[in-house]
């Protein structure tokens, strides 16, 4: 049994392949080198076969293909009849369900919108699409129990192509996209007029801001007894661009404060509102804005939710790995609870040995095969010196985990300025995650549960042993690591402990300013010699630089 998922929304396309034990998940944009997979060439779908690829399945052998309502044909094209077309918003939640583990639980999907509303249209170039969509999962399935829809416009040229973000109301996502786009924190690539809100850079800065228009933007939200939003799209950006008109950082800084605030807020009204309506203690999250890592952290001190599990891949690309979940479920008749939960989030390909070994040699680096390796990058680590990590497959999703990873000292507080402006070229104001063994988190940090995927924020408890890892805020948004999910990077920071004292290290993502996280061997040996890295891992082998 072989089973394809495939997702993307206008961005970040994916594919996921499965034979019910297995998982293969990577973004387009890994493999075609392009940000959010803008520009790519869908009828290639170069993840489509590298996934099948993986698995040892050919375009032939697959029984099942899936895609949501979002997804355009070109992608899945050669299949042809073989296609099961489903709701996007259940989609996400197949996706979170599926990869938790978790026998039953809520789920809250939200984004900028999912599917349209069959049926419904709010006039020329306008139509309702699901923006919040709260469900109850169980060995059964996932059932729908709350949904919040709103107007949705997109310009005439769209209608004959594939889907596009444009203006939806009473959505959260595009409520937090509008204040991206006002502060112009944003990608947009070759060949789309759409640019893409790139939110986490508005999460990074909404701390440096005051509460000046905290009341204002309030006011553009109304929390529903239904527990649902109401929101005017048009409203909403027509008032970001007005704040921040004078173009002065400490007005655009309280505008991102503010859209922070406010998201918070109503997602603690939502998830409240689920709960009643479910009874049930753990919670799990999909769609766009369950990568605002602040507002996780936020629910689960504010709500009765007692866990909160949020996927890897929250956003479009993680479409396909529910879409998969989807076949083996309700297409494969494999029941909820033997569904392949994640483990760990490195769903990747896997690479030769002898790529590195090639790609090394063509660069002239220094390369070794130390006896001990974890002991000797943890002092290079204690030594202040920046080091590339590159080891087996690549992790589904935003965030390097410790497989495409830059690791540093979390101190002294200079290390971060100096990632920050010689080494991934970026916004001063932007923070650096903490990585940290599972059984050491509560000595650093106020978080009751895990946090594998760095999807939660949590209080630091002692800043001033990491000062480079604490935001302005003395928060984190951390990485635990245990033994079973990553036994590498936990024996690296053990050794960086017995040398240190200290038991967290800073895990940034491996990739050059613009471009996506490295993925395979060849990538992270160009990053390397392009970037004022001083080391470079490569499963066992280390390379230096003169």
């Amino acid at each position: 049994m072989t089973v394809l998922g495939l997702g993307g929304s206008g961005h970040d396309w994916s594919s996921c392949a499965t034979d019910g034990r297995r998982l293969f998940a990577v973004d387009e944009e890994r493999l075609v080198g392009s940000k959010y997979g803008l520009g790519t060439d869908l009828l290639a779908g170069v993840s489509r076969r590298a996934c099948l690829d993986a698995l040892g399945a050919s375009a032939e052998t697959v029984e099942h293909v899936v895609a949501c309502e979002l997804v355009p044909r070109p992608f899945y094209h050669s299949f042809r009849k073989r296609v099961t077309v489903v709701n996007h918003h259940l989609a996400h939640a197949y996706s979170a369900f599926g990869a938790s583990g978790m026998t039953r639980a809520a789920v809250l999907v939200c984004d900028n919108s999912g599917s349209l509303v069959e049926g419904e249209r709010t006039g020329p170039g306008g139509r309702r699409a699901e923006t919040i969509s709260g469900y109850a999962a169980g060995p059964d399935g996932l059932e729908l129990v709350v949904r919040t829809t709103g107007s949705h416009t997109v310009d005439a040229a769209s209608e004959s192509a594939y889907y596009q973000p444009g203006e939806t109301d009473n959505s959260l996502g595009h409520f937090y996209r509008a204040a991206s786009l006002a502060l112009g924190l944003a990608h947009t690539g070759p060949t789309t007029r759409y640019p893409v809100s790139e939110d986490g850079k508005t999460m990074g800065l909404a701390p440096y801001g005051d509460e000046r228009f905290v009341d204002e933007v309030a006011e553009l939200v109304t929390l529903r007894p239904d527990g649902g939003v109401a929101i005017s799209a048009a409203k909403a950006s027509h008032v970001f661009e007005r704040l921040v008109a004078s173009g002065e950082f400490d007005d655009r800084a309280a505008l991102a404060r503010a859209a922070q605030e406010v998201l918070e807020r109503a997602l603690v009204h939502v998830a409240r509102d689920l709960h009643t309506r479910t009874g049930l203690t753990d919670l799990c999250v999909a769609g766009g804005v369950g990568l605002n890592s602040v507002a996780n952290g936020r629910i689960l001190e504010q709500t009765p939710f007692e866990r909160i599990f949020v996927v890897p891949a929250a956003g479009d690309n993680g479409i396909s790995l529910g879409c998969a979940y989807y076949g083996l479920h309700r297409l494969a008749g494999v029941p909820m609870d033997r569904l392949p939960a994640l483990e760990n989030a490195y769903l990747g390909p896997e690479y030769p040995a002898r790529r590195a070994d090639e790609a090394l040699a063509r660069a002239g680096f220094t390369v070794e095969t130390p006896d001990d390796l974890p002991g000797r990058v943890a002092g290079l680590l204690a030594d202040g010196r920046i080091v590339g990590w590159y080891q087996g497959r690549s992790e589904f999703g935003p965030r390097a985990l410790g497989h495409r990873s830059i690791l540093a000292a979390p101190f002294p507080a200079s290390v971060r300025d100096h990632l920050n402006d010689n080494v991934k070229h970026r916004e001063w104001f932007r923070p650096y995650a903490p990585v940290v063994r599972e059984e050491r988190a509560a000595d650093y940090f106020d978080l009751g549960q895990p946090s594998p995927y760095m999807l939660i924020v949590a209080r630091v408890t002692r800043p001033g042993a990491i000062p480079a890892a604490a935001h302005v805020d003395g928060t984190a948004r951390l990485q635990t690591v245990d033994s079973r999910q990553n036994p590498r990077v936990h024996e690296l920071l053990g050794r960086f402990e017995e040398l240190t004292g200290c038991a967290v290290l800073l895990n940034t993502s491996f990739n050059v300013a613009g471009r996506p996280i490295v993925e395979t061997p060849e990538d992270a040996v160009e990053a390397f010699a392009a970037m004022r890295l001083d080391h470079l891992v490569v499963g066992d082998r280390l390379a230096s630089k003169g």
